[in-house]
């Protein structure tokens, strides 16, 4: 895998793309519910509920654990 690499994407699909335990490190700024539209369609924070918009975070968190590994948690 290529290090130093910026991916651009919907955050779920490329993550779902990586190999396991295959970063080190996440760095990020969701965006807050309901309180910016990007024009994108899909988009985090725009979830009809509050509830829908946190278990997108979780859906997403999970496949980072995933991607850094239990040794790196």
């Amino acid at each position: 895998m290529e290090t130093n690499k910026i991916y651009q994407g919907d955050c779920l699909e490329v993550l779902k793309s990586l190999p396991n335990e295959s970063i080190n490190m996440c760095m990020t700024s969701p965006p807050y519910w309901a309180l910016r539209d990007y024009g994108v369609d899909g988009q985090l924070g725009l979830e009809s509920t509050f509830q829908e918009y946190i278990n997108r975070l979780c859906d997403i968190f999970d496949e980072v654990k995933r991607e850094i590994g239990r040794a790196h948690v």
